[in-house]
């Protein structure tokens, strides 16, 4: 009996263990994955690589920096652009989906009807 304890206790700290192994380990891999993300928001882009992430030609980033239509930094006459400036400029242009906006256009009906 004491021989079955022993051993069901032994089970339970090697069960313990694994687990706070295997959550230290996922933590570590979050850590690391935050860490990169992180990094490469903060990466500078030339305008070459800006417009190659853009998938726009040189000519047209050139353009709208120069009526200040995008996220930009000038050292000198170098253009130089941050990743994650441009991810979130180019989130803040996205269109609505038609359904949200079919949703809209029902509220908004149903808000103010007609006056006849």
């Amino acid at each position: 009996m004491k021989e079955s304890i022993t051993h069901l206790q032994a089970f339970i700290t090697e069960l313990v263990n694994e687990a706070v192994q295997s959550a230290l380990e996922q933590q570590q891999e979050t850590a690391i994955t935050d860490l990169n993300e992180s990094n490469q928001k903060a990466e500078v882009l030339n305008a070459e690589q800006a417009a190659e992430f853009l998938h726009i030609a040189k000519q047209t980033l050139y353009s709208m920096t120069s009526r200040r239509k995008i996220p930009f930094y000038k050292n000198g006459k170098k253009i130089l652009f941050r990743r994650g400036e441009l991810e979130a400029w180019l989130n803040a242009g996205k269109h609505e989906q038609q359904k949200n906006i079919q949703r809209e256009a029902f509220r908004y009906v149903q808000d103010k009807p007609l006056n006849r």
